[in-house]
């Protein structure tokens, strides 16, 4: 199945799905959700894209929403924590966004991914600053999340080792992000979100990965194989996405 709870991912799964400077054929997500300040996550596992099908996101969102309406009364506040190995694409962005305003709870969401997805698509880039806007935190990934992700989804008596150039491009699309997110945008209508105190989403920093427990942990089974990312392409020093194709499942 594309999505699997309370299944950890492989080494290789790992390195092979979040290296920053590979271009991996799928999408991972490794995915976890905790409520109040409790350690214990109520639900986790990771998901992978559903060929000509669903998302990723869309897998990973269906779930939680299944979960906060079975136990919506037992937390005032919910963490939900995505390490993604490519950013969301609008269409996702367009569901973590309904997803959100669903839900009249406090609701933190942090998204860490491992690399831009079709950077230069204005549509993606209007989800994520919607996104921002709403209080998500967004990031790409470096040394210190790569590692805390290998922690809590592979193995935690495991030392992370880092590949060549993991942080020349972690700067260079830490870079795209703050370019991204600096700018001005007059298309978006931002008074369709509310950003007053009394609205329930918002984020925080994310609190140390070492203070986190996982649970009724399971060997993951082998990953369904997936159609084919598009290839990276180095423009002006940076690594921007192509060819992305919202219909197409690769999200």
């Amino acid at each position: 199945m594309p999505l699997r709870l309370k299944k950890e991912i492989s080494e290789e799964e790992f390195y092979e799905h979040f290296c920053n400077i590979k271009t991996p054929h799928q999408t991972l997500l490794c995915f976890s959700l905790k409520e109040d300040d409790k350690t214990l996550w109520k639900l986790w596992g990771h998901a992978y894209n559903n060929p000509g099908q669903y998302h990723a996101e869309i897998l990973v969102l269906r779930e939680i929403e299944d979960y906060l309406m079975a136990n919506i009364l037992n937390a005032t506040k919910y963490t939900i924590t995505w390490f993604l190995s490519y950013s969301p694409c609008h269409c996702c962005c367009d569901e973590i966004t309904n997803f959100l305003m669903k839900f009249q709870i406090k609701i933190e969401f942090n998204i860490k991914a491992a690399r831009p997805y079709y950077f230069d698509n204005d549509k993606n880039q209007k989800g994520l600053k919607i996104l921002k806007k709403l209080g998500v935190l967004i990031k790409m990934m470096d040394f210190t999340d790569y590692e805390e992700c290998l922690y809590l989804f592979v193995d935690p008596c495991m030392k992370f080792t880092a590949w060549p150039d993991l942080e020349v491009q972690s700067i260079a699309n830490k870079m795209i992000f703050h370019h991204l997110f600096s700018k001005e945008d007059d298309r978006l209508d931002y008074h369709s979100f509310p950003i007053d105190d009394s609205f329930p989403v918002h984020t925080i920093a994310a609190s140390d990965f070492e203070s986190q427990v996982l649970v009724d942990k399971i060997p993951p089974g082998d990953p369904n194989k997936t159609p084919d990312k598009k290839d990276l392409v180095c423009r002006s020093g940076l690594r921007i996405l192509l060819q992305k194709n919202c219909n197409t499942g690769l999200g």
